[in-house]
């Protein structure tokens, strides 16, 4: 089942009341980058205990919150065990480590150690190892920290230049993030803005895919800015705009 979101994230329904699982990601819902406010995580927490059903909380990009502290994650307010909490080091630290964890009742997780061994036999207990140490020694906080100053200017230049040169396209995502989910003009194709784009060294991501329906818009995607020079983001979009309006 697809659930609709909104400016808050995930959209709460009686469809709710008909689930055994929920997926979420409160933190920066991807693609729309959508933040889930506290007084909705705990009407969402309410449901899932009136409801019996389980939610996977997946806090993506929970550290790239630009503007103030992040809002409490679904696991440290939930009083019924109805969450399960997953992450991973892969955006932060190392995607090839392919590391992640997670939180949740004991009995979940003898299972998903059951289940891992029938699927990857035996983990990587030296990339585990090495990360713990990484972690232990607060040089993961270190790093955090850097990435945090160096995406926050990113995230601003891109935020003024969209509003330069696309007004009204973008929202700004409310905390921070890696990306802009953009809405170009009714006509616009995205999948052929993202050839045309690509042609003058610009990549963008067609947003088609992300809605999960046959009728689903073609004039959204999505600008990612974690790896660009930040005097490459204004050009950028400039001619990113230019290609638009030739188009």
């Amino acid at each position: 089942m697809l659930i609709p979101v909104d400016e808050h994230g995930l959209t709460l329904s009686d469809a709710l009341a008909k689930i055994n699982l929920l997926f979420v990601t409160p933190s920066h819902q991807f693609p729309t980058t959508a933040t889930m406010p506290l007084e909705r995580r705990m009407e969402l927490l309410k449901l899932a205990n009136k409801h019996d059903f389980i939610i996977i909380e997946d806090d993506y990009e929970f550290e790239t919150n630009y503007v103030n502290e992040p809002c409490p994650a679904l696991k440290s307010l939930d009083d019924g065990g109805h969450v399960a909490y997953v992450g991973s080091l892969s955006k932060t630290l190392f995607p090839g480590l392919r590391l992640g964890f997670l939180v949740g009742p004991k009995k979940l997780i003898v299972e998903a150690r059951a289940l891992r061994r029938l699927m990857v036999r035996h983990a990587p207990n030296n990339n585990q190892r090495t990360a713990a140490l990484f972690l232990s020694l607060g040089h993961h906080d270190t790093l955090i920290r850097r990435l945090h100053r160096a995406y926050r200017i990113r995230w601003e230049i891109m935020g003024a230049a969209l509003q330069a040169h696309m007004p009204s396209a973008a929202r700004i995502p409310t905390f921070g993030g890696t990306s802009f989910w953009v809405k170009g003009p009714a006509s616009l194709d995205s999948e052929e803005l993202a050839r045309a784009a690509a042609q003058k060294g610009i990549l963008i991501e067609p947003g088609r895919i992300n809605f999960g329906r046959p009728d689903a818009p073609r004039n959204h995607f999505r600008l990612a800015f974690s790896s660009i020079d930040e005097k490459k983001i204004e050009p950028g979009i400039r001619l990113l705009a230019e290609t638009i309006a030739a188009g």
